[in-house]
């Protein structure tokens, strides 16, 4: 099997240089640096931010989770798909260890940054074979603790017992703000 029979077959459609050298075994930088260059003047592979490659068609949530390492899919982007909120973003919500904005490839990648005790909680974090992404009770957490009464449209979807649950990885404010929610909602 070649090179790029192995990428296809990966299930990924996103790569990080540093792990194409070992996942490819290539022995040097220069042997890596060649085959990614041809696999771009073929059109193969697309190197879409620095460090970053990827097919022409990629999953753009993949994309945004290698952006950051440590970070998932949440705010207003797990809550818009939910239906939790009606309000229509293009941008990708993430939270990370860093506050940062990219606009790769026509996307807008938002990242905010949340303490790491939080961040590298995994209570209800979901993760997909090539992306992170938090569930409708922990985007809704993380918004509230990134701004103090906040506004949703419908929280009929919701499992009013995991939001609880989720909330105590949290600051008392988002403990209570959420018991506030279950009590005019449940």
């Amino acid at each position: 099997m070649n090179n790029i029979e192995k990428l296809y077959n990966s299930w990924q459609t996103v790569f990080w240089k540093k792990n194409l050298k070992n996942y490819l075994n290539f022995n040097t930088d220069k042997a890596l640096d060649l085959f990614l260059y041809r696999a771009k003047k073929k059109g193969i592979l697309n190197n879409i931010f620095y460090g970053i490659y990827s097919f022409k068609k990629y999953n753009i949530f993949e994309l945004a989770c290698k952006i950051r390492k440590k970070s998932y899919i949440s705010l207003e982007t797990v809550l818009k798909d939910k239906w939790v909120i009606f309000q229509y973003y293009d941008t990708i919500f993430l939270i990370s260890d860093d506050t940062l904005e990219k606009n790769i490839d026509n996307n807008i990648f938002k990242f905010n940054k949340i303490k790491d005790s939080i961040l590298l909680n995994q209570l209800w974090i979901v993760h997909n074979w090539n992306y992170t992404i938090a569930t409708v009770e922990r985007a809704i957490c993380d918004r509230i603790y990134l701004s103090k009464n906040y506004y949703f449209d419908d929280l009929s979807g919701v499992n009013f017992e995991l939001l609880k649950e989720v909330s105590e990885i949290y600051n008392k404010r988002v403990i209570l703000e959420v018991n506030k929610l279950i009590k005019k909602y449940a």
